[in-house]
């Protein structure tokens, strides 16, 4: 299944409430990998959300947000691995991108292409951290409101 790139802006941009009004648990140093659903304000589309955090390099952050359960459309990588685009990539093909960086949905491609943060289509300011990144990728996604995010160790 894949989607026209308008469909897919469409959809990122689409205004998202959290179906589960509970905490978000974002932990500080332990792996985290969790799943919740969105869904847009009008109830016609579903999303997920996925956070995690790395197992073997904690401060490794990933937050994901996919429309119709399998497309992703847009996934923020943090102090992970370098990402290298495709070759006929629209942005920096063939180059390598840093370690912090948003893919985005773009025809023909999926999510395989990565743009440096500075670069990247509609990202607001510069990367925070943890839950700041969190809530700039939230309100990146469409996410018109959230619930508290609460912390542990």
């Amino acid at each position: 299944m894949s989607l026209t790139q308008d469909e897919a802006d469409d959809l990122l941009q689409l205004p998202k409430l959290f179906v589960d009004a509970s905490p978000i648990e974002f932990t500080l140093t332990q792996p985290m990998d969790y799943e919740r659903i969105l869904r847009s304000v009008d109830r016609r589309e579903e999303f997920h959300l996925n956070v995690e955090r790395g197992r073997r390099n904690k401060i490794r952050l990933k937050y994901q947000t996919r429309a119709r359960r399998v497309i992703v459309l847009a996934r923020l990588e943090m102090n992970g691995r370098r990402h290298r685009n495709p070759p006929e990539s629209p942005y920096k093909p063939a180059e390598w991108i840093s370690q912090n960086h948003l893919h985005l949905y773009r025809e023909g491609f999926e999510d395989q292409v990565a743009y440096e943060l500075a670069d990247a289509p509609g990202w607001p300011e510069p990367l925070t951290d943890g839950i700041p990144a969190l809530e700039q990728f939230l309100r990146f996604c469409g996410v018109a409101e959230w619930p508290p995010i609460q912390t542990s160790l």
